[in-house]
């Protein structure tokens, strides 16, 4: 299970909805929710500014996608604080 896909079953983002908005095939979608496709740093953006927008919250990249080891601690910081 990829860090996207645990993000949208969290969040209860419908993927059809999701993937309209974003601009990308539901087929795509799906890829990249099983880990079998890598996105573009462009899509990363797309998917991340769409989730903002139908979360009416700020979502960042790292909620999403697991970018770099560095990053894992700003994603743990930000799960620390959301469950506080």
């Amino acid at each position: 299970m990829t860090r996207f896909d645990v993000f949208m079953r969290e969040c209860g983002v419908r993927a059809s909805v999701y993937a309209r908005r974003a601009g990308i095939s539901g087929s795509q979608l799906r890829r990249l929710r099983r880990g079998e496709s890598e996105p573009t740093r462009r899509l990363m953006v797309a998917l991340t500014e769409t989730a903002s927008a139908m979360l009416s919250r700020p979502v960042y990249m790292v909620e999403l996608f697991e970018l770099s080891r560095a990053d894992e601690a700003i994603y743990a910081a930000l799960m620390e604080r959301r469950s506080a």
